[in-house]
């Protein structure tokens, strides 16, 4: 367009009270450019192994994926790593990390030990999924764990159950603050109607305790991420659902069909590069002044393992 069109134009407009709109402007920005993404730069994402989980499960494999996919839709290339191949530790980590141009990490914990300790966060971009340390000092993304099982035990209720049991392995329970049992012995005191069944807790859950506990309380629903108790309860000859329900607290690596909670795996990977990448483009490195939890609510996922 001449300059002489594009003035009167821009007269005109302003004669009728027409004001740009910079909205507008940015979408038709990102639609003309759609073809033409620039790279942004390099995410990694860091498994932190444990004792207890050594390798990457098949929940945390989804959030890589759904990671990886997330941060390639904002113009971002993301490799995986593990901080149990460093010799060196989370120092000897950072510096493969510079060496590759990395700008951000995002960090799947599976333990609270302070694993990370060492890192040298200010020359870094960072944010984990589930926790670290009791003490929140990055920005996490975790899920929802009271909410979930709230609304979990409430529609257990209403389905009937009023003798509901949980069992679950310690360093399931630890590395969350004790968040499942918490939320558990909460709705019984608080709101009530599913009976007094004292929590179950193991080192490694086996059937032999799993069964003297289910013959002394009698629940008419155990709740609990290990669906081995599927089986133990078939060997002592009871029927499920008939004479008792199951509900996986992490259906999403359940071995057998059950119903349950998907912890939506998915989603903290989506999120966790969302919030790293907000934080790179507001230049924002090292630990946060102000450390902010991006909180998921899982969903009820029905099976073959409640009654109807």
């Amino acid at each position: 367009m001449r300059a002489e069109v594009r003035d009167r134009v821009l007269a005109t407009a302003r004669q009728h009270g027409y004001r740009r709109n910079h909205l507008v402007s940015t979408i038709m920005g990102q639609v003309r450019g759609a073809r033409t993404q620039l790279f942004m730069g390099n995410l990694a994402l860091v498994h932190v192994p444990s004792l207890k989980q050594p390798t990457l499960r098949p929940m945390q494999q989804s959030m890589i994926k759904a990671a990886a996919d997330r941060a390639l839709e904002l113009g971002f290339r993301a490799g995986v790593f593990s901080l149990g191949d460093q010799v060196g530790g989370p120092a000897a980590l950072a510096r493969v990390l510079q060496a590759r141009g990395v700008l951000g990490v995002v960090f799947l914990q599976p333990n609270s030990n302070n694993t990370t300790a060492g890192f040298p966060w200010n020359y870094f971009t960072s944010v984990q999924i589930d926790y670290d340390s009791p003490n929140l000092v990055q920005h996490t993304v975790s899920l929802d764990h009271h909410f979930t099982l709230v609304g979990a035990l409430s529609r257990l209720r209403a389905l009937g159950y009023g003798r509901i049991g949980l069992f679950i392995e310690r360093h399931k329970d630890e590395r969350l603050v004790h968040k499942w049992s918490a939320a558990f012995r909460s709705y019984q005191e608080n709101h009530g109607g599913i009976g007094a069944v004292p929590v179950l807790m193991s080192e490694t859950m086996t059937s032999r305790e799993f069964l003297a506990w289910q013959r002394t309380h009698r629940p008419d629903l155990v709740v609990g991420h290990v669906d081995r108790a599927l089986s133990w309860l078939k060997r002592a000859g009871l029927s499920v659902p008939t004479d008792i329900g199951f509900f996986n607290l992490n259906w999403n690596e359940r071995f057998r069909p059950c119903a349950g909670l998907d912890l939506r795996p998915e989603l903290h990977g989506a999120v966790a590069v969302e919030t790293l990448a907000a934080q790179i483009q507001r230049n924002e490195r090292g630990m946060p002044l102000n450390p902010q939890t991006v909180s998921i609510l899982g969903s009820w996922v029905d099976g073959p393992t409640l009654r109807t």
